[in-house]
């Protein structure tokens, strides 16, 4: 899970109010990464929030004090409770430790640049307050350099995830999630990594073994077609529809099937609560690939139960 990091520099510019009306929505957008499951509720930073100044003498933790009187009491509340990790260096190891002392900004103060740096080497993401253009962007360019061995200057540029608005959030889980899967290079990649990659599903516990018998040439069309019936699940939780408003093809089983008693049950497997149902509904994918699945139209939720050859007929 990645971690976050403040981006001082983009305080600098800002005024108290200025900072006070980005609060809730900076709170919304880093709740949205770690209901996610793409980041911890933590918050690295040079100082703490009651060290860091704000226009004058007032601190950020001020600042969602203010916030809250304004009325966005859940959002302070969540930003007061997220875990401080002060200062900067706190916890990483000693090979990212050693190359952030070894690198510098190019166009940033060392104070100002450490965050940053910070995130080209950790992979962190950046959280900055968008009081400039060049803060107000999903990806930001870091410049550096940094010294070698042979007391060498290497002059290098990465890109970093930076979060500053709602819709920052919603592009960062979109390009972690398309990472994550072109990184599932088997099966058993794909089930430990699944709540991160498919947080919208449910998995019974018979699909780990059943993904360990599947042909692994259709495995990038497996991931597709997960991926299609995650964003089914994620819409389907936000509306009021009745039945899923699926992004792929999904048909039932035909009644022939569903009433002769051994097909029938060929299709029941273990559901998440570890009770046999009945899986009728199914996807396609790679050759002769089916997933099969159901859903609550109460609870709104869509389950996988069975993902492997076409069932018999």
């Amino acid at each position: 899970m990645r971690e976050l990091v403040l981006n001082h520099a983009s305080l600098k510019p800002a005024g108290w109010y200025e900072v006070v009306e980005f609060l809730p929505e900076l709170a919304t957008c880093i709740a949205r990464l770690v209901r996610a499951g793409m980041a911890q509720p933590a918050l690295r930073m040079s100082q703490s929030p009651y060290e860091i100044l704000v226009q004058g003498d007032r601190s950020l933790f001020a600042a969602y004090q203010a916030c809250s009187r304004q009325g966005w009491r859940d959002q302070s509340l969540f930003l007061m409770r997220l875990s401080s990790k002060v200062p900067l260096d706190t916890d990483l190891s000693s090979s990212v430790v050693d190359r952030l002392r070894a690198c510098e900004t190019r166009h940033l103060a060392k104070e100002d640049g450490g965050p940053l740096l910070v995130c080209v080497i950790s992979d962190s993401i950046a959280v900055s307050f968008p009081t400039k253009p060049c803060w107000d962007r999903d990806r930001l360019l870091v410049e550096f350099k940094e010294l070698l061995g042979d007391d060498t200057w290497n002059y290098a540029s990465e890109e970093i995830d930076n979060l500053a608005r709602s819709t920052h959030a919603d592009s960062i889980i979109q390009r972690n999630r398309q990472r994550l899967r072109r990184q599932c290079s088997d099966t058993s990649t794909l089930w430990r990594r699944r709540a991160e990659i498919f947080p919208h599903l449910l998995f019974g516990p018979d699909v780990p073994d059943q993904l360990s018998r599947i042909n692994l040439g259709w495995l990038p069309t497996l991931l597709n077609r997960l991926a299609e019936l995650d964003e089914t699940a994620r819409d389907w939780s936000e509306s009021r529809e009745h039945t899923p408003p699926w992004k792929c093809k999904v048909t039932p089983e035909s009644t022939s099937v569903m009433n002769h008693p051994s097909l029938s049950k060929a299709r029941s497997f273990r559901s998440d609560c570890g009770q046999s149902r009945q899986f009728e509904w199914h996807a396609r994918f790679g050759g002769r690939g089916r997933i099969h699945l159901r859903f609550n139209s109460r609870t709104r939720e869509i389950e996988v139960g069975y993902i492997g050859k076409h069932l018999p007929l």
